[in-house]
């Protein structure tokens, strides 16, 4: 486990019990990226060398969120990688430029030769087109080999929602997957069934790989009543809840 104070700071780490070393890889919908970024700035400030890249595709973000942002195509390569995490802490490393709001992520094997250059690598590995759930179609997500730790997120918004394209993510396959019929409202069983899905996530974990659930957009007691429900039914296929806020406050649910 990271060392670090006691204090909301460094809660989301502990809550997915992230350790020194780990290769995180980022997958399902609603707030992945934010959480990425959560992760990296509470790991910088810890003391620990963060790595920040996608296998997928990731929006710009400030240099404040990022650190150092380095496009491969525009010649940022390993030695560029190294001496940023060096000297500020983070880097993040995208493949190239599709257009000036999206960048175009690295191969995953590029992510197996660099994360020996961090303290920790957080990986975008999955898209979601801003949607709140979704169960992986059979070319994603986009895992790197040497991933440890893979955490899927799903985003409790959802919940009361009609199952339809405004919030959910392969829709069909959502549909599928948890028999809820397009139109009627999502509830905690359409959400454990797609976190469960024998097809879906857990049939992505290679031996050895451990996984953990978020839950995000918990903010009251409500939807805290929600997620401690459906955690106590994703343990197993999973090690671990945890829910919150991918932007602030995080706890861990289950076990």
């Amino acid at each position: 486990m990271i060392e670090t104070s006691a204090t909301s700071m460094v809660s989301s780490l502990q809550c997915l019990g992230i350790r020194r070393g780990d290769v995180v890889s980022v997958v399902g919908a609603g707030g992945k990226t934010t959480l990425v970024y959560r992760l990296a700035g509470e790991a910088c400030a810890a003391g620990l060398r963060v790595l920040v890249t996608t296998t997928t595709h990731m929006g710009t973000l400030p240099e404040a969120t990022t650190g150092p942002l380095l496009v491969e195509e525009e010649g940022c390569g390993t030695a560029a990688v190294v001496a940023a995490l060096a000297e500020a802490g983070r880097a993040t490393l995208l493949g190239r430029r599709l257009r000036p709001d999206k960048l175009e992520g690295v191969a995953p094997g590029r992510v197996d030769e660099l994360c020996a250059s961090a303290d920790l690598t957080l990986v975008e590995a999955d898209g979601a087109r801003g949607r709140s759930l979704k169960v992986p179609a059979s070319h994603e997500p986009v895992l790197p080999r040497l991933t440890s730790l893979v955490v899927v997120v799903a985003a409790l918004d959802v919940l009361g929602e009609p199952l339809t394209e405004e919030r959910i993510h392969r829709l069909e396959l959502v549909s599928a997957a948890s028999g809820t019929t397009v139109g009627e409202a999502v509830d905690e069983d359409t959400i454990v069934s797609c976190l469960r899905y024998a097809r879906g996530y857990p049939s992505r974990l290679r031996s050895g790989t451990r996984a953990a659930v978020f839950l995000n957009k918990v903010e009251d007691a409500e939807r805290r009543g929600a997620a401690l429900r459906i955690a106590r039914r994703v343990v197993p296929p999973y090690g671990l809840v945890a829910a919150g806020s991918a932007s602030g406050e995080a706890v861990r649910m289950w076990p």
